[in-house]
């Protein structure tokens, strides 16, 4: 078993007393406060930079984050219907019990102290907006974004190679057999049978990635997400969360860029951020050139190459997925 170092363990127990105390609060104070047509609904991989987001989004007035409830470690209800990670829902697909489970969710009728963890308590009582996010519901987010009467959801992308460095160090190794047999691929078997002799660990996290953005970015039209970028979110995070209300006809509260400043809660201290240097350079020192090249010839096979070995994507090639800043919902 992997020791835990201090630091983990006090921001464990920090977060079960705060959770407790929430789930406390929140069933006296906000049980039925909530509509699912008003939560910010954001989605993304592990290491991607949608806590950041999310952070940023639910330190707004009256904004409280929802944190991950679709774990099903900490969820357990999840398992009766997400019985599998990444699991699959075409765009189209009749899945009453799925979402019945995500409007309960998105109302904040489904929350445990794991969920409401990342609350402050003495935020709750006047909370009234929803931040919820996710990192395991990108195969499902094409249906997800076609529930009527909810806002679009953002999709946040950041470089695979910073994404997988990240990875690698925390020792997540995917499994090549549960990813390759994901329904997903029936779609696109020329895809599956490429990825068979995938075998070093940054490309077989590189397929998990492909895997967890092809879904979403190549989905039928019309695409009811807005697609962010992290690197666009480090190098102009203003202009980002303007795009991002745009897309939900609303214009950008003054508060929110003040937060762009702030790092992540999640990242630890030998991130780059932590220690004042690029955030987007990271991997550049963490990747050997071999691997970086096993990362890239992965999302080759998935036509996916609008990330390369430069630290930013090709921005306008990104711009022709998701909704558009006319407010296509």
């Amino acid at each position: 078993m992997k020791k835990l170092s201090l630091p983990v363990i006090t921001r464990r127990l920090r977060l079960i007393v705060t959770g407790s105390l929430n789930h406390l609060l929140f069933a006296m104070l906000l049980r039925k406060r909530f509509k699912a047509e008003n939560a910010i609904v954001i989605c993304g991989s592990i290491r991607s930079g949608s806590t950041w987001l999310a952070e940023m989004l639910s330190a707004l007035d009256h904004h409280i984050q929802l944190f991950e409830p679709l774990h099903p470690k900490y969820v357990k209800e999840v398992k009766k219907h997400i019985p599998s990670p990444n699991w699959y829902v075409a765009p189209d697909e009749a899945w009453p019990e799925g979402e019945t489970l995500f409007r309960r969710i998105l109302a904040g009728r489904l929350v445990n102290p794991w969920i409401l963890s990342q609350v402050k308590p003495g935020e709750l009582p006047a909370a009234k907006q929803l931040v919820i996010k996710f990192v395991r519901a990108n195969l499902m987010l094409p249906w997800l974004s076609r529930l009527d009467g909810l806002r679009a959801p953002v999709l946040v992308i950041r470089h695979p190679c910073g994404v997988i460095s990240s990875q690698l160090n925390k020792q997540w190794p995917p499994g090549k057999q549960l990813l390759l047999s994901n329904p997903y691929l029936d779609n696109y078997p020329e895809l599956r049978s490429a990825c068979q002799s995938l075998s070093e660990p940054e490309e077989l996290a590189a397929l998990a990635w492909c895997l967890r953005y092809h879904a979403p970015l190549f989905s039928p039209a019309p695409q009811r997400f807005v697609l962010v970028s992290y690197e666009a979110l480090v190098r102009n995070g203003a202009a980002e969360l303007k795009r991002i209300y745009n897309a939900w006809g609303e214009t950008v509260p003054a508060a929110a860029e003040a937060q762009i400043a702030q790092p992540s809660d999640t990242s630890t201290k030998d991130s780059m951020i932590r220690q004042g240097k690029d955030p987007l350079a990271g991997w550049k020192h963490k990747l050997t050139d071999t691997q970086i090249t096993n990362i890239l010839n992965v999302l080759k096979i998935f036509g996916m190459e609008f990330y390369s070995e430069a630290l930013e994507p090709d921005y306008q090639a990104l711009r022709k997925f998701g909704c558009s800043n006319n407010h296509d919902q």
